[in-house]
């Protein structure tokens, strides 16, 4: 998780990818879909992270950025109420 991180909302987003494709993880919170970087995070200290799935199909993807298993969801949006989307995220 990225310690300049902001909440993109607090729900994931069900996303198809495709199987060896690879794909630039948002991790600041601050590009336009909330899932893949567009350069928003320039500034911020946050780095995209690369990855891509051995499978093909809908995967859950964060869009809390403080899953702790970045890119997937991980149900840990849950601490998140309405309010937080767009402030910093929680870091342990």
């Amino acid at each position: 998780m990225c310690k300049d991180a902001i909440v993109f909302f607090n729900k994931p987003e069900g996303v198809e990818l495709v199987a060896g494709e690879t794909y630039q993880f948002c991790m600041c919170g601050r590009s336009a879909d909330g899932l893949f970087c567009d350069g928003s995070h320039e500034g911020t200290g946050c780095e995209p992270k690369a990855f891509s799935v051995e499978k093909s199909k809908a995967y859950q993807l964060c869009r809390c950025k403080s899953s702790d298993n970045l890119p997937f969801c991980n149900g840990n949006h849950s601490y998140y109420a309405d309010s937080a989307v767009g402030k910093k995220v929680i870091s342990d």
